[in-house]
């Protein structure tokens, strides 16, 4: 295995790890502490206006996009006509990484600007 392919095997083991774990987290604060509460705007904003959840959250956006794309790529490359486009794939997804977490981050920010 060439030394580009096992740190990005490494590194889907790894955002899989942190995103069971953060999403565990997610999934208790947002579901399970105010058992019964409604979801709201405003009670999203409070949450999202302390800073541990701002960065949990970001956290489970961003590395969702990095693991599912990192997955993506990895299923492409498995078509042996797609070598000599390895380049071209790898780059495509990295920018489409960018935009969708430069979208998401905002998404999240607007809970929190007024």
């Amino acid at each position: 295995m060439e030394k580009k392919a096992f740190w990005l095997w490494f590194l889907q083991r790894i955002t899989a790890g942190l995103l069971f774990v953060i999403l565990l987290l997610h999934i208790y604060f947002v579901h399970y502490k105010d058992l019964g509460q409604p979801i709201l705007f405003n009670g999203i904003a409070i949450h999202l206006s302390n800073l541990i959840f701002f960065i949990a959250d970001s956290s489970l956006l961003l590395l969702g996009l990095i693991h599912g794309l990192n997955g993506l790529r990895m299923v492409l490359l498995d078509f042996e006509t797609a070598d000599k486009y390895e380049n071209w794939i790898s780059w495509t997804l990295i920018v489409v990484g960018i935009i969708f977490s430069m979208i998401g981050v905002k998404g999240l920010w607007a809970f929190i600007i007024k």
